[in-house]
């Protein structure tokens, strides 16, 4: 953890060096690569300009490449950097660490393209930047909304697309036993995995030539649809207040996924909201961590007895 940031915060300083001096540019490299890699979204950048965050270097590939790395090696996990360490071939890792890797670039690239394709003419984020500045931009932004939370475009003037594909990947988040918050990567995985085998008729749920148990694919089940459905109530009650839906939506899920991107409405919301929202990253980050310990350790409940088997008529 200390290499990574300190390297991070070596490369800040660097950069922040010409134009902010000695102590500002070493307090803005070590405060933003920590902040980085730990998933938090804080950031010192408002001395510049009030509320910005990064929208001030969102054209500097320095800062942003640099930034991104250390919120993906910060979100990956502990667990997979101990097997990336100790094995380094792709073939040896376990099937969790496989999964988590594949997942992330995958996530990474879908949302880098989908960014890209629903801002690029949009003059309020991307429309005005060169093509290059756009690509970086879109990068940027798929990388930060798995929990990391800095804003280098105003999230509150993206289109109800951008918007809407940002509150699933805020939701989505990163991986297990990393920084980041989330249903996690896997999680959300082993539901595309399952839905796929269902659509092809098959029971079974496997990958990489393994079977993923029956208990595994219905605790993701649980701690996805509980995911869901917090962040669709949360939102009906924010919109109940006044605030559009959509917007309501992406606070909720930022909260859910402890990311910190908002629109602009959380400064003029009421106690109840903001009461609503500190429940909701208390649990994003303490009740998912709980649940999911709970799948791995707790002891399955004994059943004594056995109901008949019956058939219903789904779809």
């Amino acid at each position: 953890t200390f290499l990574i940031e300190g390297i991070g915060a070596l490369i800040l300083f660097f950069r922040f060096l010409p134009e902010y001096g000695f102590w500002v540019s070493l307090k803005w490299g070590i405060f933003h690569s920590v902040s980085a890699f730990c998933n938090a979204g804080f950031d010192l950048f408002g001395a510049i300009s009030p509320g910005s965050s990064l929208m001030e270097f969102n054209r500097d590939p320095v800062v942003c490449l640099t930034l991104s790395a250390l919120i993906i090696l910060g979100g990956l996990g502990f667990f997979v950097w101990e097997e990336i360490v100790t094995k380094r071939k792709f073939r040896k890792f376990a099937v969790y660490t496989k999964m988590v890797l594949q997942i992330t670039l995958y996530l990474i690239l879908s949302g880098w393209v989908l960014f890209c394709l629903i801002e690029w003419k949009n003059p309020a984020t991307l429309g005005n930047m060169t093509v290059p500045e756009k690509i970086l931009a879109g990068f940027f932004q798929s990388v930060t909304t798995r929990t990391a939370g800095f804003a280098s475009i105003d999230q509150g003037a993206m289109s109800e697309a951008g918007r809407a594909v940002t509150v699933v990947y805020m939701l989505i988040g990163d991986s297990s036993g990393s920084t980041a918050g989330g249903m996690k990567t896997v999680t959300a995985g082993v539901m595309l995995l399952s839905l796929w085998s269902r659509l092809r008729g098959r029971n079974r749920v496997t990958v990489y030539g393994r079977t993923i148990p029956d208990e595994q694919v219905g605790d993701a089940t649980v701690l996805a649809a509980s995911m869901i459905g917090l962040c669709f109530f949360g939102s009906v009650c924010l919109s109940v207040t006044g605030i559009p839906f959509l917007d309501s939506l992406f606070e909720c899920a930022s909260a859910l996924g402890t990311v910190g991107l908002s629109t602009g409405i959380t400064a003029g919301l009421g106690t109840f909201c903001r009461l609503l929202m500190i429940l909701y990253m208390f649990f994003g980050r303490v009740g998912v961590m709980t649940i999911s310990l709970a799948f791995l350790s707790a002891d399955r409940a004994e059943e004594r007895f056995q109901y008949a088997k019956t058939k219903l008529l789904i779809g």
